[in-house]
């Protein structure tokens, strides 16, 4: 039988110390939201499938809840909550599409426990923070025995669930530099909040006179991962910020997304919409 041990490293020192053991399966711990849940699923299995014990390693005391600015960029911890992120008055102030994101994840006691880097790391190609973080070029730090290194939103989802963390580093804080354009955030749900996405997206648009200076969009739910929409970026930026540019910028994002079928929506209905939605995002980000 499948056996769990479980750790709550209070230093990076023991941290590492843990994460030496070859012999058994680590799975980090943040707000538990969708870990324990998961973990529930898993238990059912222990007895068809013959799998290494697992280490449940509790990350909560290793002083990762936190939110500091300087002059260029705000940093949070991994293991902020939500609830904190949409409370705080910097995040508010510099990143409202991520305050606009967050109220639509779930209920306020999900958001209570459930932290910013569990839902980086879970990855899910639904994940409502992540069109966000990476239109505002966000950077994951990630942290192992080796030291640190610094990972674009846009580089770090190689798949569903995957990242490119290696087994024995984590996730220590998330770097947004402040910006001088705006960004906006669109979600279509079976519901209007308190769900998960049918298709998602964030648009960030700098522009001067109705022209567009620069432009970042991503999309959700379209893909094995988020992604960054390059198609419709190239085709807006030197534009006039017109109904009909947005418009025909938008549709080019069918071109780079392949959705799936499941529960929530089918393919062909995610191939319809995602248009609407990028465009809706766009059309936020440039209202003065």
């Amino acid at each position: 039988m499948r056996s769990y041990f479980y750790e709550s490293p209070d230093s990076f020192g023991k941290l590492f110390e843990i994460l030496e053991d070859n012999s058994i399966e680590m799975k980090f711990l943040a707000g538990g939201s969708d870990f324990v849940p998961r973990l529930s699923l898993e238990r059912e299995k222990i007895h068809k499938e013959n799998q290494k014990d697992s280490m449940i390693i509790n990350l909560s005391d290793l002083g990762l809840n936190y939110i500091v600015e300087n002059d260029t960029e705000v940093i949070i911890g991994a293991t902020t909550t939500f609830a904190e992120i949409e409370k705080n008055d910097i995040i508010k102030g510099e990143f409202p599409a991520l305050i606009k994101a967050i109220n639509e994840i779930a209920g306020f006691s999900v958001r209570n426990i459930a932290t910013i880097g569990g839902n980086i790391m879970n990855a899910s190609p639904a994940a409502d923070s992540v069109p966000v973080l990476m239109v505002l070029e966000a950077e994951f730090v990630l942290r192992g025995p080796d030291g640190s290194r610094n990972i674009e939103a846009k580089e770090f989802f190689t798949g569903p669930g995957k990242t490119v963390a290696k087994e024995n580093e984590v996730l220590t804080h998330i770097i947004i530099r402040k910006n001088k354009g705006k960004s906006a955030f669109n979600k279509l749900g079976r519901r209007k909040a308190e769900t998960l996405s049918v298709v998602n997206a964030a648009a960030y648009v700098e522009k001067e006179n109705n022209i567009c200076k620069a432009v970042r969009v991503a999309i959700g739910s379209v893909a094995p991962t988020v992604l960054r929409c390059e198609e419709v970026e190239e085709l807006l930026l030197g534009k006039e910020l017109t109904e009909e540019n947005i418009r025909v910028a938008s549709e080019k994002v069918v071109d780079a997304i392949s959705p799936i079928d499941d529960i929530r929506a089918s393919a062909w209905y995610r191939k319809k919409v995602a248009p609407v939605i990028v465009r809706r995002a766009i059309e936020a980000a440039i209202v003065d």
